[in-house]
């Protein structure tokens, strides 16, 4: 995954592996960190979801994206904002953690039924079962701004400051 500054992978053994820029330590793995099945650049952070369904962090903590919620388990998958993070969990619910000043990390209440996540610069994307699209945060350029009727939707991306779904007919 591509970071702010910086990139992370995983590789066949289930260590990660980052590089780029380092300043801040977004590309120093913790020593000892195995098991991983997926991995998420922030814009100075890094997130890595073990096999187990546990969340790591490391970097800039300037917001606190890298301090983990206590007790966070069951976890399916993972993406990092610029300042914010978020867990998609095994019951179909999200949680999400750092920077809150745009709403980014208030996740709307109900919000249940997801099957992916997406962190954006500032802002949040859910893609619910039923194939419709939950945006949240800032929405200063229209971001958050889903589309009156869209649905069959099979995937979503949060980009800087856009929004974008990928239809079921392509």
């Amino acid at each position: 995954d591509a970071g702010g500054y910086h990139g992370v992978g995983i590789r066949s053994d289930g260590s990660v592996v980052a590089w780029g820029d380092n300043h801040l330590r977004q590309s120093t793995v913790p020593a000892g960190l195995g098991s991983v099945v997926e991995v998420a650049g922030g814009g100075y952070h890094s997130l890595a979801l073990k096999s187990d369904g546990t969340v790591r962090a490391w970097g800039w903590n300037s917001n606190n994206q890298c301090d983990v919620p206590a007790g966070l388990s069951d976890v399916v998958a993972v993406d990092a904002g610029y300042n914010h993070n978020l867990a998609l969990k095994s019951d179909g619910t999200v949680v999400a953690w750092g920077s809150n000043v745009f709403g980014e990390s208030s996740v709307p209440g109900g919000l249940n039924g997801v099957v992916a996540v997406s962190a954006g610069k500032s802002h949040s994307l859910a893609l619910k079962s039923d194939g419709t699209v939950v945006a949240w945060g800032d929405n200063r350029t229209g971001e958050c701004d889903v589309p009156a009727g869209l649905s069959g939707v099979i995937s979503v991306t949060a980009g800087s400051s856009n929004s974008f779904a990928v239809k079921s007919d392509g």
